[in-house]
């Protein structure tokens, strides 16, 4: 007897032409005995219209229970039904919108069907239940989506997956942990429903995956619901880790027909997503680097330096239209700096004159370095093209360093997240997820290595060979020096946070005091805030020996003089002010304390024991009875800004400020379609 799963027959032979698109709708309003709501069979039949319209879903193979049809009884027949029709080569996706029932006892979720009472559980239909009768059908996939109130519950077991569909898959969306979760406005979806019907109704793409479509659901529902979406896989069950695929109702012939009417460069990139090896995919791929070309050449002149023009020789050798222009270009910047060169070595012919020239370069380079640290690229490049006229040989950093960071500048840093990221993926063996990310970094990079990358990819989505994932590593070996290496060193990026804590337990306060909660756990879960520029990593430069000591600089980030004398030091701001450590002493709505607000609410006193520490890197120190945290925040003037992944952002602002006492308010929304002030006081230690 062997443990493990073989799992090779499902991947080389499964083709999703061959089977059906099952869909299973269960949506209740008129509950006989519950509170009716008002959006659950509006959802359930908008959900129906765009995959019977849009994609691979037919009528014929569509169950809905709608209102008085979804007992109990009518839903676990229909699950039977269903179990006798679908064949390992089919897919199944089953839908519920209605009320959600946790059993804290047991600890377990239901869903309550049209006729369960409230005052027994007789009819209520368990996940266990649930879960039971899906594992018994033999389906190639198996997805889940859940919208009501603790549908968490369902979410036993999460892990990394591989975007393929040759590989089984049991899978869950629900549309909150264990909590409740909003309805909507009447006669609108409800915040889950919409994130879920908008994404697939807006989508152009062959195909879709689930990872992405949760991806866009979880962002959706944070700006206009207090609820977690979340999803995860069904344990114990027949799945292999692989994703269920939405696929548009086209054929290839017709799809390459739609690609070349739109004749961009994104459309010929999802056609070679979808079909690496299509028999249209030498065509797109022709057509697609001549409309590249075109956005390489005009990077490549916008940015007017020896390192452009060279990768896009490199790139377009022999074929490009603009080979002529770009050496001649080339030729006339080398000559130009060799001249310069030569001036420079006239002048510092004496030792003095070399070490004042090298000073000047090297105050220039240090001043573009912390610019860039802090993420003020335009005035960073400037500082970096100006050191150029400084250098000379054996100066550090080399001029190759100092154009790629011109370049790193220009298009800022999300070209080197998108290329690693891509990197990783295709270590994984992830080669769809890897083509998605460099063809990302190709938007804002013109590195002709991202080509070749995207090619092998293609290749292995083509083969799938047995170990593919070490010969990828071998490959990305193989590019990864070049990349990485920049004047002798290897770009580092800054240590991510860790991520925030689990959301509290609910506790059985009023609505105000739950919205208070929740501005204090805004605070707790603060996640990395990305900065003005909209990058998520920092860059952190290479420190480079043997130079001049460091002068002070200016925080405003402006230009040296002619005489480069430094001017005086700015009052400071709040960014300055905050640092330090400082007490909550009161939080209060509309100017009511949460002292003054009756028994009921003494119990959240304790929310007044925190302190916060604030550090000049952007980190702030969280302490209370119950431990230590460090979350990130952002100051621009009065506001201040602060987010979580389970509440969205919170915006605020500093309306007092002082070496003693601080006060933030923040506009909170009341779950009602308005909002109220919270103002939070503080005191420093």
């Amino acid at each position: 007897m062997e443990r493990g799963i073989d799992i090779s027959d499902s991947q080389q032979d499964y083709d999703p032409r061959n089977g059906n698109n099952y869909l299973l709708a269960i949506g209740i309003d008129k509950y006989q005995h519950w509170t009716p709501l008002d959006n659950a069979v509006k959802d359930a039949r908008d959900l129906i219209q765009v995959l019977a319209r849009q994609y691979q879903f037919d009528e014929e193979h569509i169950t809905t229970l709608f209102d008085e049809r979804a007992t109990e009884a009518n839903i676990y027949d229909a699950i039977r039904e269903l179990k006798r029709k679908i064949t390992p080569r089919d897919n199944l996706l089953v839908y519920y919108s209605g009320h959600g029932h946790y059993d804290e006892d047991f600890d377990e979720g239901h869903w309550i069907p049209v006729d369960a009472r409230t005052d027994t559980e007789d009819r209520f239909i368990s996940n266990s239940n649930i879960i039971k009768r899906i594992n018994a059908i033999d389906a190639q996939h198996i997805l889940l989506i859940i919208d009501s109130c603790f549908s968490g519950s369902l979410v036993v077991k999460k892990r990394n997956t591989s975007i393929d569909e040759h590989f089984r898959s049991r899978r869950i969306i629900s549309s909150g942990r264990l909590e409740t979760v909003s309805d909507g406005t009447p006669g609108q979806n409800s915040p889950f429903a919409g994130g879920l019907i908008t994404y697939l109704k807006r989508n152009t793409k062959r195909a879709v995956n689930t990872t992405a479509l949760v991806q866009y659901i979880k962002e959706f529902v944070a700006g206009k619901a207090r609820q977690s979406p979340v999803d995860g896989r069904i344990q114990n069950s027949a799945d292999e880790g692989g994703e269920f695929i939405f696929h548009l109702k086209v054929s290839e012939a017709d799809f390459w027909k739609n690609v070349q009417e739109k004749n961009t460069v994104q459309s010929y990139q999802n056609y070679l997503e979808y079909y690496p090896t299509g028999q249209y995919a030498t065509q797109a791929e022709r057509r697609l680097l001549a409309l590249k070309e075109e956005d390489v050449w005009r990077s490549a002149k916008a940015k007017d330096n020896e390192l452009a023009y060279k990768n896009y020789l490199q790139k377009y050798a022999g074929a490009g239209k603009y080979l002529a222009e770009a050496r001649q270009r080339l030729e006339a910047l080398q000559a130009r700096h060799q001249e310069r060169r030569k001036i420079l070595e006239e002048l510092a012919q004496k030792d003095a004159e070399r070490e004042d020239i090298q000073q000047q370069f090297q105050q220039r380079i240090r001043r573009a370095e912390a610019l860039f640290s802090a993420k003020k690229l335009e005035e960073a490049r400037e500082l970096y093209r100006e050191s150029l006229h400084y250098y000379m040989e054996g100066f550090a950093p080399n001029y190759e360093y100092i154009e790629q960071q011109i370049n790193f500048c220009s298009n800022g840093i999300t070209f080197l997240q998108h290329f690693q990221n891509g990197e990783e993926a295709m270590k994984q063996g992830n080669y769809r997820l890897a083509i998605q990310y460099f063809n990302e970094a190709a938007k804002t990079g013109d590195d002709p290595k991202i080509e070749d990358l995207i090619r092998v990819c293609r290749q292995r989505l083509a083969r799938k060979p047995e170990g593919a994932s070490s010969s990828t590593s071998a490959l990305i070996e193989e590019f990864e020096p070049q990349q990485r290496s920049m004047a002798g060193s290897t770009t580092t990026l800054r240590d991510r946070v860790p991520p925030p804590p689990p959301p509290p337990q609910k506790r059985k306060w009023g609505r105000w005091v739950a919205a208070l909660v929740a501005v204090i756990v805004v605070l707790i879960g603060i996640a990395v805030i990305q900065s003005e520029m909209g990058y998520e990593e920092d860059y952190s430069p290479p420190a480079y020996t043997n130079e001049p000591a460091e002068p002070s600089y200016e925080e405003d980030g402006s230009s040296y003089s002619e005489e480069y004398a430094e001017p005086e030091p700015a009052p400071p701001g709040n960014a300055e002010l905050i640092l330090g450590s400082w007490r909550v002493t009161d939080l209060r709505s509309n100017g009511v304390s949460i002292r003054q607000m009756g028994i009921e609410y003494q119990q959240s006193l304790d929310l007044l024991s925190y302190t916060f520490t604030f550090y000049n890197n952007g980190t702030a120190e969280l302490a209370s009875t119950m431990g230590a945290e460090y979350q990130n925040y952002y100051i621009s003037g009065n506001a201040i800004t602060m987010a979580s992944p389970y509440w969205g952002n919170s915006n605020g602002a500093i309306e007092q400020l002082d070496n003693r006492n601080m006060r933030i308010t923040f506009i909170m929304p009341d779950g009602y379609g308005g909002t109220y002030p919270m103002t939070i006081y503080f005191q420093r230690i």
